[in-house]
Order: C-alpha cells, then sequence, then structure tokens
C-alpha cells in the first residue's frame, strides 16, 4: 500500500516536470511560428506588389473547326 503511493506521487511529480518542460518548449515554437507568419506575410505582400496584372488581348473569335468527313464502307 505505501510503495502505490510513493509510485503515485513519483509519477504525479514527474507529470509535472515533464508538462512543465513540454510547455516551455511548445511556447517556444509558438513564438517561432508567429514570427515566420509575420515575415511571410510581409514577403507576400511584397511580391503581390511587384506582380503586375497582364493587359487583356482583344478575344479572338473561335475557329470553327471543320467536319471530317467518314468515307462510307457498302
Amino acid at each position: 500500500m505505501i510503495t502505490l503511493i510513493v509510485v503515485f506521487v513519483a509519477g504525479f511529480i514527474t507529470g509535472v516536470l515533464v508538462g512543465r518542460n513540454n510547455v516551455k518548449t511548445v511556447e517556444k515554437a509558438v513564438e517561432d511560428t508567429l514570427e515566420l507568419y509575420d515575415k511571410a506575410q510581409d514577403e507576400i505582400a511584397e511580391l503581390k506588389a511587384k506582380v503586375k496584372k497582364p493587359a487583356k488581348k482583344a478575344s479572338k473569335k473561335p475557329t470553327k473547326k471543320k467536319a471530317i468527313k467518314k468515307p462510307q464502307v457498302d
């Protein structure tokens, strides 16, 4: 019974320590991701500013395809 309680308390303390460590790691990853997101948004805005819309050409009338007559087989 005492062993069970000791194991439970040790597991709880270990879980808390591991959780604290993972929270710091996750927060750091989120901060890095937010920085990269901001940089990507800036680059996208620059690329959109550089891209010019192509001038529309006068549309051509669609050409009619000539029908190919198949020879009749008697």
